[in-house]
């Protein structure tokens, strides 16, 4: 199995930095892709949007999947299944990771995702649902709380997305958009529930994405960036952990 933990994309250019040249060497076919939305209310939006969007930003690689799937709410358990079992590619769509995880436990396939073989990548609220601990600590008006719940556990780390910043040392308080991540609310979290990761997808102002993915084949975990992209680790203290000229995939 492969899984790719994303917190987000150059919407440019998704897969044409480099990850598409590992797709194409990864999958054994091309039958099928099951797209799975960060919940009920996410599912017109995957459909009328995102799903023609990452559809164009496979063919511009070279990758047409003969099947289009996405899991929605009204599919038996068996045909959610069934989808799970064909596809060669799964991609763990953004949103809200607990309503995500609430409509694939209510369609019973919370345990054919974590059987599943294939190559999954998950970004945003996708790969917070793959973590071992789907984290959210108070950072709005939507998220005033500590939220944290088991996720799928499929690698035996967490990461928490959207850590919008160009700095190299985490600051006490990152502001990003109308959200505010304070980094003890992180590292009270790491105390408690073990370390785990954050992921950058950040616009600079020449527009350009520095993006960071954390790529899993089982016992090996390996980092890839694009551009200036940086990981951070939360133990104790938040602590850069890799960036773009340390090492490439």
């Amino acid at each position: 199995m492969i899984r790719y933990y994303c917190s987000g994309f150059d919407m440019n250019n998704a897969f044409g930095h480099g990850l598409g040249d590992m797709f194409k060497s990864e999958l054994v076919a091309t039958k099928s892709i099951v797209y799975i939305p960060g919940g009920p209310e996410k599912v017109e939006k995957a459909k009328t949007k995102y799903i023609p969007i990452f559809t164009d930003h496979f063919k511009k690689i070279g990758i047409v999947f003969d099947k289009v799937d996405i899991i929605t709410p009204d599919l038996t358990s068996d045909v959610a299944k069934e989808m799970i079992r064909d596809a060669n590619f799964i991609l763990m769509m953004g949103g809200d990771p607990f309503q995500q995880k609430e409509m694939c436990k209510q369609l019973d396939i919370l345990e054919e995702l974590k059987q599943y073989n294939g190559i999954m990548m998950g970004f945003s609220a996708g790969a917070m649902l793959m973590s071992k601990y789907i984290i959210v600590t108070p950072c709005s008006e939507e998220y005033p709380d500590f939220h944290i719940e088991e996720g799928l556990n499929l690698d035996e780390l967490s990461i928490y997305p959207h850590n919008n910043t160009a700095l190299e040392t985490y600051p006490d308080k990152l502001v990003s958009g109308e959200e505010v991540y304070d980094k003890q609310d992180l590292v009270q979290v790491a105390n408690k529930y073990g370390k785990f990761y954050l992921l950058q997808d950040y616009q600079r102002e020449d527009g350009l994405f520095d993006i960071s993915i954390i790529k899993s084949t089982g016992k090996n975990m390996d980092y890839y960036t694009e551009n200036n992209g940086k990981i951070w680790e939360v133990r104790d203290d938040v602590s850069l952990v890799y960036k773009a000229s340390s090492k490439k995939l």
